[in-house]
């Protein structure tokens, strides 16, 4: 289900941050919408997290978002407020580029992901992670998930 709690914000691909960062207002409605509870007792039932771009969504699965160790479980979520005109700014980080493959085109101003393929995951596990929208609402799968999606600054 869309949600759209953050129509107006800019993107940032960050290797330098460690978790997914946005504006507080933002940040705080996603964790409490997703509820992770510290004792991990929902974390197979978790949904999805997905990022619309363009016409396409990227996914994160709870493995991805939610850190889980010895002391239980907490949202990888970080609030950052930065003002205009560089924000508002949601910074996709180290869970982010873990699961998706980011190409970098300078000249041209833009960022292109794909869906990387690990080796323990399936050609169709990883087809899922990236979809593509088909008017409102409806999401489909993306013909090929390798293929990159190009965002441009304006």
């Amino acid at each position: 289900k869309m949600l759209s709690l953050c129509e107006d914000c800019q993107v940032a691909v960050d290797t330098g941050t460690s978790q997914l960062a946005g504006p507080t207002d933002v940040i705080k409605e996603l964790a409490k919408r997703l509820d992770v509870r510290s004792d991990c007792s929902n974390y197979h039932s978790l949904p999805n997290l997905g990022f619309v771009m363009g016409d396409h969504v990227l996914n994160l699965n709870p493995q991805d978002y939610v850190d889980k160790g010895p002391d239980g479980c907490e949202v990888s979520l970080m609030p950052l407020d930065v003002p205009p005109p560089n924000g508002p700014l949601f910074i996709f980080g180290d869970p982010f580029l873990r699961k998706y493959y980011t190409a970098y085109d300078r000249r041209n101003k833009q960022v292109g992901f794909a869906a990387a393929r690990h080796s323990d995951m399936s050609e169709q596990q990883a087809s899922a992670l990236l979809v593509s929208l088909n008017g409102a609402g409806t999401v489909t799968q993306a013909q090929d998930p390798t293929s990159l999606i190009f965002l441009a600054r304006k």
